[in-house]
């Protein structure tokens, strides 16, 4: 329900990983500020939640962007791309924010009449290879509201909580003003999504854009997704803080009947287009290809 009003309803359910959890989708539209209220009803049980839309990030001004080379541990030179995302807050309130990026590949072929003649299983003209979307995970050790201490997880398989790898944060910092984020990552990671199989003769494109989603979220939301990193993440080294924080650790709720937490996120997406571009069975790897746009 949406402002008490029925938007949705659905029984279909998708059973995930070894737990058999299940998975329901509601093709609703939230807007912020709106009331939500989920009931879920069972042969035995009814459960509700009440949950409000946070009010969302003013609209972001263009996101910028510079391309360093720099050296790495083992003195090797590494592009990096670093990104300046501007944000202002939601004025006259305490707030609570995540950062997300997810990036967006188009890879689009276009064939001759001369190939399709040859094998008639390609159509003529320009169509769609491949689309996918790929979570970009970026460094935030220069930024000093998402990691005030620039810590870097030491370990690609144990993170480090502090180093807050999944861009937590709040205005404390910046309340009512504004303030520009920093965030840095390879080309790699921009497309290693876009993998396809090239064949002689056919000439290739891809588009890719960068998605920076502000999302705002509620108090417990935040104390809760930051608590369950607490739980999973190695703070010193020694692997024992799942044992520090496997008993007594209490998380909010907000569900009638049952347990958990339900919330909704507000979210201002603010683009940044790499733009277009040519591939060639040549030159098939994007990798070394892909620039920032001038």
């Amino acid at each position: 329900y949406v402002n008490g009003q029925l938007v949705a309803v659905t029984s279909e359910d998708t059973r995930l990983g070894q737990y058999r959890e299940a998975a329901y989708q509601f093709p609703a539209a939230i807007q912020p500020g709106d009331s939500v209220r989920i009931e879920a009803i069972g042969p035995e049980s009814h459960a509700i939640a009440r949950v409000k839309a946070p009010e969302a990030l003013p609209a972001i001004p263009d996101v910028t962007a510079e391309e360093l080379t720099i050296y790495n541990d083992k003195g090797n030179v590494e592009t990096r791309f670093r990104f300046h995302i501007p944000v202002h807050d939601i004025p006259q309130e305490r707030n609570w924010y995540r950062i997300n990026t997810t990036c967006h590949t188009i890879v689009r072929m276009y064939v001759s009449e001369e190939v399709h003649e040859k094998d008639p299983w390609y159509p003529t003209g320009w169509s769609t290879l491949e689309e996918n979307t790929l979570a970009i995970r970026h460094s935030n050790t220069k930024d000093p509201v998402l990691n005030p201490d620039g810590r870097e997880s030491k370990d690609r398989y144990v993170e480090d909580y502090l180093s807050n790898p999944h861009h937590f944060f709040t205005d404390e910092l910046f309340e009512d003003g504004s303030n520009e984020f920093i965030l840095e990552a390879s080309p790699y990671d921009y497309t290693k999504g876009a993998r396809f199989s090239m064949s002689s003769g056919i000439q290739y494109q891809y588009t890719i854009t960068a998605y920076f989603d502000i999302q705002s979220l509620s108090r417990e939301d935040f104390m809760h997704s930051r608590m369950l990193e607490m739980d999973h993440f190695n703070l010193s080294g020694v692997y024992i803080v799942d044992n520090l924080f496997s008993e007594d650790m209490v998380l909010p709720g907000n569900v009638e009947g049952g347990l958990g937490l339900v919330t909704v996120r507000s979210v201002t997406r603010a683009p940044y287009d790499f733009g277009t571009y040519d591939c060639d069975i040549q030159t098939s790897d994007i990798i070394y290809t892909l620039h920032l746009k001038n």
